[in-house]
């Protein structure tokens, strides 16, 4: 087979060709690429799983205040402030069940 350099964007190649008995009318061919090996130290491994399950974890409380804060605004006047550390604590909550510490071993 002829090998040469494709640009990243192509996924696939099809090459149509007239049916016959023996195979189907076209061939298309997927290309698989290799993956680059990250770059990082054996030491640095475990503390960027840590910063990424984190920052996942993070994400999670953030986005689940944010849930929380709209709902208890539409509720009731001035229901964010009424129901502010009812909302921390249920956000922080959720977050802490993203984040296990069992994962990271």
């Amino acid at each position: 087979m002829l090998e040469f350099k494709l640009p990243k964007a192509v996924k696939r190649i099809i090459i149509s060709q007239p049916a016959t008995l023996e195979g189907p009318a076209a061939g298309v061919y997927e290309l698989k690429r290799k993956r680059k090996r990250k770059k990082i130290s054996k030491g640095g491994r475990f503390w960027e799983k840590m910063m990424r399950y984190g920052a996942r974890a993070n994400k999670k409380t953030i986005d689940t205040y944010i849930d929380r804060h709209k709902r208890s605004n539409r509720k009731k006047r001035d229901g964010w402030m009424r129901d502010l550390s009812n909302n921390i604590s249920r956000a922080t909550q959720k977050g802490r069940k993203r984040f296990k510490i069992s994962k990271l071993f």
